[in-house]
């Protein structure tokens, strides 16, 4: 890195041999980075510091860093949402510490030294200041373009994964349904003598219900079966997941079978909310089933169906229902695991650790000075003119490569490009020709700070920003799954989230799958805050820089010096960068509990968990989904008004990011020493400045067309003229 700085000095030299070196100060800039280095430390303790306590508890229980379900605690649901919700939040306060230096960092190794903007100019190119581009990093070396997209792309992984890493599981019933006539409801100390007396009883009676006949009267004769009617009967059990029920007894109107009593086993399948169906138990087969509500009538109430296999015996003719009077229902304790996936944290561990690295790495460089505002640019320029951009005092970025860029006759023969495109290079000792411009007279709208395709691309983002929330607000109605916000998962004590979740819908795909899947609206949402965030930056420069035509105001420059202030942000104030911030880590939490992978955990009608058929899914929350959109919204319509607000001053050119319309306008008077450390302003100076001969044809004498000049100065200035041509 200091080899090939060190060249960029000799061609900074060598390209322009008037210009003098400025004093060797030290590395000034290193103490951002070694913040940004701080704070990623602490986020890779505070991961570490979790991760490890989470592994102890998964060793413990005999998992190990292979494992991407390994269970941390299991008991109440209550305690595992608390504890999951409260592990989300410090996870969402990592990434948000990651973002952030992660942003800083990328600008600090993008920026251009004086000495490579020197080098840049004499090829007439142009560089970005004070804004993420790909201008810079394009015209980096190669080692400080590795480190940029290290640093950026570790963010990557830790937003698409990171969140899944520690996820709730829920243990879902399977259970045995035993179907009577009503008739056998005649108090419930009569049923076992009734129904040995009048059926006969399946010998798979004990391993369909799990208990035998005489253990299921025992506690239908106890009471420690709850009895329900049909409505309530059908809504417990029309679920797709039995969390907080199991056995069920069912007695109906009618009854066609006089001599068999027969039960079933309904099974956790991922099959539910898709298919319902009752099928019989007696060659030992068992299969999802939900008692479903094929009609509803004033006398009746609740049905239950048969199901869609004809090549077993129905309890009920196919196609036919069954009207239900009462059932008998067990209550058991609902039961939630708090799993982690330590194959995630080893991940983000990893990620956080290289981009560590990187920061360090790069607070190496040799760099004595780097350019990171625009005040920062205007000072150098201020402490020594660039030669390059003389006669061109109102240059803009959006007319610096216009072959006519005023309406007069004079043309531009050396235009600019950025780093993507190839210009004539100035010749050795060669001075720009004038390039004239008159001054605009009407006050131009923010939204002329933003290049032409970005303003374009903006308005086609705005419009799927605006289409994406409103599927935020309608998709929940279509999202096809369980439904679990009624009944079985709506209580505060059964629910799977902090936010209740309407649909949970199984895939098929995989853990890895899911888990992608479950993350996309976070890349979705850090996307949407890296254009808003480069939107309101160039904004802001623009504003910034406009209102030095105004009155006389110090530098706001990195590292002050005289009565220059410091700059406390990059290039957003705190006014603004607060408020972003809240809004995108809100909705990045939101998007955590609207979207959150969930685990369904079979258990069988003995009791015991089941972890062959366990079922990954997402759980989506239909409030969470609409809340998710407000934040995003509230700062698309802020950054849209601001887009509209007008500039302070007319006259003064917008240079955008522009490197080089920043130097064109920093050549002040003779004289006007250290004005960088003084307050400036821009306006037109007194500075002789030749005027442009016209020819009119043989034998006429030239017209001569006045001009005068332009700069940053901490001397008096003028108003600009709308009439004269300025150089």
């Amino acid at each position: 890195p200091c080899k090939y700085d060190a060249v960029s000095s000799e061609e900074t030299a060598v390209a322009d041999p008037a210009s003098t070196a400025l004093p060797t100060r030290k590395k000034r800039w290193i103490k951002g980075l070694l913040f940004c280095a701080l704070g990623v430390a602490l986020a890779f303790i505070a991961h570490l510091a979790l991760m490890l306590k989470l592994a102890a508890k998964a060793f413990s229980r005999g998992y190990g860093w292979g494992s991407s379900s390994a269970v941390i605690y299991d008991g109440e649901c209550d305690t595992a949402n608390r504890t999951a919700t409260g592990l989300r939040v410090l996870i969402n306060v990592i990434v948000l510490t990651l973002t952030a230096t992660s942003s800083y960092c990328c600008q600090v190794l993008s920026a251009p030294s004086r000495g490579r903007i020197d080098v840049a100019h004499s090829q007439r190119v142009w560089v970005s200041i004070g804004s993420s581009s790909f201008t810079n990093i394009w015209y980096a070396p190669q080692w400080r373009k590795m480190l940029w997209f290290l640093v950026f792309g570790t963010s990557l992984p830790v937003q698409m994964i990171y969140n899944s890493f520690v996820y709730v599981s829920i243990g879902a019933n399977d259970f045995g349904l035993l179907h009577g006539p009503k008739w056998l409801d005649q108090g419930s100390a009569s049923f076992d003598r009734s129904t040995s007396a009048s059926f006969n009883v399946s010998s798979e009676f004990r391993d369909a219900m799990g208990m035998s006949l005489k253990g299921l009267s025992a506690e239908i004769a106890s009471g420690s079966l709850q009895q329900l009617d049909a409505a309530s009967c059908t809504q417990a059990y029309s679920q797709g997941y039995q969390i907080s029920r199991s056995t069920l007894v069912v007695f109906t109107e009618w009854w066609d079978d006089e001599s068999n009593l027969e039960p079933w086993t309904c099974q956790t399948s991922q099959n539910h909310g898709q298919v319902n169906v009752t099928g019989s138990n007696s060659k030992g087969n068992s299969y999802p089933c939900v008692l479903f509500a094929q009609e509803q009538r004033k006398s009746s109430g609740t049905y239950v169906t048969a199901g869609f296999f004809p090549e077993y015996a129905y309890i009920f003719d196919a196609g036919n229902s069954e009207q239900i009077h009462s059932c008998y229902s067990r209550t058991v304790d609902v039961s939630c695991e708090l799993s982690c996936s330590l194959p995630i944290g080893l991940a983000v561990l990893t990620c956080i650790g290289l981009k560590l690295l990187c920061i360090i790495i790069a607070a190496l460089d040799c760099r004595q000075e780097i350019i990171l505002t625009v005040g920062d640019t205007i000072a150098s320029f201020l402490g020594r003119s660039d030669p390059y951009t003389l006669n061109n005092c109102l240059m803009t970025r959006s007319n610096k490569g216009h072959p006519r860029s005023v309406p007069t006759a004079f043309r531009n023969d050396y235009p600019w490009v950025s780093v993507f495109s190839q210009a004539v290079p100035f010749r050795q000792g060669h001075i720009p020709p004038p390039q004239p411009k008159r001054i605009h007279s009407a006050r131009q709208r923010w939204y002329y700070a933003l290049p032409e395709r970005l303003f374009r691309f903006l308005l086609l983002f705005k419009v799927s920003i605006m289409v994406l929330a409103v599927l935020a607000f309608v998709l929940p109605n279509y999202i096809s799954g369980v439904d679990v916000n009624e009944g079985g998962m709506s209580s505060s004590e059964q629910r799977i989230n902090s936010i209740y979740h309407s649909k949970v819908s199984l895939l098929n795909g995989g853990f890895i799958a899911t888990v992608l899947c479950v993350n996309t609206p976070q890349a979705v949402i850090s996307t949407i805050y890296s254009v808003y965030n480069n939107t309101l930056t160039r904004l802001l420069l623009a504003s910034e820089y406009n209102k030095y035509a105004v009155e006389k105001r110090p530098l706001r420059v990195s590292f002050p010096t005289g009565k220059q202030r410091s700059t406390y942000w990059l290039s957003i104030p705190y006014r603004y960068t607060i408020p972003l911030l809240t809004l995108f880590t809100l909705a990045h939490w939101l998007s955590s509990q609207a979207f959150s992978l969930v685990q369904i955990i079979p258990i069988t009608i003995h009791g015991e968990h089941d972890r062959s058929r366990v079922m990954v899914g997402v759980a989506n929350s239909s409030l969470g989904m609409k809340l998710m959109a407000i934040p995003v919204l509230v700062a698309l319509v802020a950054i849209f008004v601001l887009m509209f607000r007008k500039f302070q001053s007319a006259a003064m050119p917008i240079a955008m990011n522009c490197s080089a319309a920043i130097s064109a306008a920093c050549h002040p008077p003779v004289g006007d020493t250290n004005a960088a450390e003084k307050p400036v302003v821009w306006g037109e100076v007194e500075v002789n400045v030749a005027s442009l001969s016209t020819a009119l044809g043989p034998g006429v004498e030239d017209f001569q067309t006045e001009c005068r000049h332009c700069s940053f100065t901490s001397q008096g200035v003028k108003e600009p003229d709308p009439r004269i041509l300025y150089y």
